[in-house]
């Protein structure tokens, strides 16, 4: 968004809110929205990783938006199939650390993606890919067959929020 119209939203939205019109406020209105407008431009980058960044303005808001949904629906099943683990008196648990491969490659995507895995229950990111080596360490409770793929999946779903195109 242009800087001065980004001021001009915030201006805008300030006077409604604020409902003084006289000279004094309206001063301060120009002076505060300005300040929030310059920091708000430097905020809208945000570090992409191997030296690149990201404009706010090119990020999927459709697929981060698609993807928070379909993440709270992953937690909440993952919740219900851990607590049906905990209270079966077999105790059904397979705990192991599972190698998976990655595509990811910036350091929002790998971010999000191991807090995605972590955020769910029955598994944790023990280790998060880097430069030199492009897999995550995934510790799960049960199902260590069923990892990989479900992690793909997710990770499908991150690159389909964050990129134009996945390739």
């Amino acid at each position: 968004m242009a800087p001065f119209l980004h001021w001009l939203i915030l201006f805008i939205f300030w006077l409604l809110l604020s409902g003084m019109f006289d000279a004094k406020h309206v001063g301060i209105g120009v002076i505060a929205t300005a300040a929030v407008a310059l920091v708000g431009r430097r905020m809208q980058t945000i570090g992409a990783g191997e030296g690149a960044e990201m404009h706010l303005a090119n990020v999927r808001w459709d697929g981060v938006f698609t993807y928070s949904f379909w993440l709270l629906k992953a937690i909440f099943d993952a919740n219900l199939e851990v607590v049906r683990v905990v209270f079966d008196p077999r105790l059904p648990i397979e705990p192991a650390l599972v190698r998976v491969p990655t595509r990811v490659s910036t350091d929002i995507e790998i971010t999000l993606l191991a807090n995605s895995i972590t955020a769910t229950p029955g598994t944790i990111t023990v280790r998060a890919a880097d430069e030199e080596n492009r897999e995550f360490v995934v510790h799960t409770l049960m199902n260590p067959d069923g990892v990989a793929p479900a992690v793909r999946d997710m990770e499908d779903r991150v690159l389909r929020a964050l990129r134009s195109h996945v390739g």
